[in-house]
């Protein structure tokens, strides 16, 4: 989904189902942001923007749905487990270590550039997650190589007990 059919195979009717499920998967990001931050003023600013990005329609709406979704995979951990389990619950094992990729290695090194740059070219920060995945799977980038794989497997298991309940009323709303 993050990627899109090859180009040979696209079709209005391919992008018509996949514009379906990327809505799907936003429209439950977006009714999942008030379980985790609650009725605050913030979240419901983004969960307006969420509800913006599905209503989008166009040349372009894909890719900004797309991005918003790496956005939702990259800021919210809930995201990326239902993302995980969904995959390996339909037998994908390489979809699964995809997300793992996108979460631990490749998000961190491009999100604070895509922010520093006002979110303003979402097609290239969707390009850009989908090269460094593909073409240099594995290898570290920036500050996130082997040092940050053993800092994040740290962290995770620490805030991994701690989440656990709180993942379970969030999965729930995916």
């Amino acid at each position: 989904m993050l990627m899109g059919l090859p180009l040979s195979d696209r079709s209005q009717a391919a992008d018509a189902l996949e514009r379906r499920d990327l809505d799907r998967l936003l429209a439950a990001v977006s009714a999942l942001l008030p379980e985790i931050y609650g009725d605050t003023e913030a979240c419901r600013q983004a969960k307006m923007e969420f509800d913006t990005v599905v209503e989008l329609e166009g040349a372009n709406s894909l890719e900004c749905k797309r991005a918003a979704l790496l956005f939702a995979l990259a800021r919210e951990k809930e995201v990326g487990l239902h993302l995980a389990r969904t995959a390996e619950a339909a037998g994908s094992e390489d979809d699964r270590r995809l997300v793992e990729d996108l979460r631990r290695r490749v998000l961190p090194f491009v999100f604070p550039r895509f922010l520093r740059n006002l979110c303003q070219t979402p097609d290239s920060m969707v390009v850009l997650s989908c090269v460094l995945a593909e073409m240099w799977a594995g290898d570290p980038l920036g500050n996130y190589g082997a040092a940050g794989a053993a800092g994040a497997a740290g962290a995770a298991g620490a805030a991994g007990a701690a989440g656990a309940a709180h993942h379970q009323s969030a999965e729930a709303v995916l």
